[in-house]
């Protein structure tokens, strides 16, 4: 199977993940939000190998890295480079995940005024909307390239 076709079938895999997430805190449910996040991840990372194959300049092999530094090898590119940062980066759907997945452990502290911003439905969606907007955009870029 190409990176491409993984990478379309993480994308498929959270969707479905997402249908059974229910927000309740219980065990079951954080599971189903942590395979969630392990989808996208994996998504993008099929992603980038994907791009680093088809592109193959003079980057060096992003093979061992994870993910997230495949895609900051990948701003290499000029091509891309602009649509990775502003969309991953800068207060994008990386931070986004990592931000959720330490969420969901998170105890609220009854202490303080402010509450904690949980996970929910709306939140979910958005990044996996956001994520596969980005795909779209940088296959898109690909291949007019």
């Amino acid at each position: 199977m190409e990176y491409k076709e993984l990478s379309n079938l993480y994308i498929d895999l959270s969707e479905d993940i997402l249908k059974n997430i229910k927000f309740d805190k219980s065990s079951k449910d954080n599971q189903n939000q942590l395979i969630f996040f392990s989808c996208i991840e994996n998504s993008l990372d099929c992603e980038a190998t994907h791009i680093h194959k088809t592109i193959n300049n003079d980057i060096e092999s992003i093979q061992e890295l994870n993910f997230e530094y495949k895609w900051r090898k990948l701003t290499q590119i000029e091509v891309i480079k602009n649509i990775i940062k502003n969309i991953l980066f800068e207060d994008g759907l990386i931070s986004t995940i990592s931000d959720s997945k330490k969420r969901i452990f998170l105890t609220t502290d009854t202490n303080i005024i402010s509450s904690n911003k949980s996970n929910d439905l709306k939140k979910f969606t958005l990044i996996l909307s956001k994520y596969k907007s980005f795909n779209e955009l940088i296959r898109k870029t690909l291949d007019e390239c």
